[in-house]
């Protein structure tokens, strides 16, 4: 019979697994959402494994442009494939499953960013990025008259090919030669 990891040791282990898994860097957020909705572990675990797996060198945050985004080290790599089969198979595919349907949408949250803050005067602030890894490629400021135009703004920014045609769009016209001048007729006929 097959001793399985409890307490701290299996959402320690939940972790790295899914890290893995995802096949991305990801935030301490994205890392959080994903071991809260499949129910491997609550806030406050969660953030002493992480402060723990942090510490004795299992993983890393890199900073990048859409924050820290963390990976395995080589040492939780290790720790990881001995320790792995005392998480239920069960309990590995759907973390695995989830990383799967997820990579997608977590891969656009970390490239497409939104933010929103009210003004004094009712309006709302909009900041909207497109970034890689290590640089935002885009950055624009939009100031919005409702909350609702605010939020829907956001929500579209969220949508991978409308970011994609605006920023095409941009780029396109700020790139586009200078028209060349037409040069009058010679007025002097002969």
């Amino acid at each position: 019979m097959p001793i399985f990891s409890k307490g701290e040791s299996k959402d320690k282990l939940s972790i790295l697994y899914y890290l893995r898994a995802a096949l991305l860097e990801l935030t301490r957020e994205q890392l959080y959402r994903a071991m809260v909705e499949n129910d491997c572990m609550g806030f406050f675990e969660f953030q002493v494994a992480m402060n723990e797996l942090e510490e004795d060198r299992y993983l890393v945050a890199i900073p990048r442009a859409f924050g820290q985004g963390y990976r395995i080290t080589l040492r939780g790599e290790e720790i990881l494939d001995m320790l792995c089969e005392s998480l239920p198979f069960s309990y590995r595919e759907k973390l695995r499953a989830y990383a799967e349907d997820n990579r997608e949408r977590m891969r656009i949250e970390t490239q497409l960013v939104s933010s929103m803050e009210e003004q004094k005067n009712g309006t709302y602030h909009v900041t909207l990025k497109a970034q890689s890894r290590e640089a935002v490629e885009l950055e624009l400021h939009l100031n919005m008259a409702s909350r609702e135009m605010a939020k829907r703004v956001r929500k579209n920014w969220a949508d991978e090919k409308t970011s994609s045609e605006i920023y095409l769009f941009l780029l396109n016209r700020l790139l586009k030669e200078p028209e060349e001048q037409e040069i009058p007729p010679e007025e002097n006929e002969d």
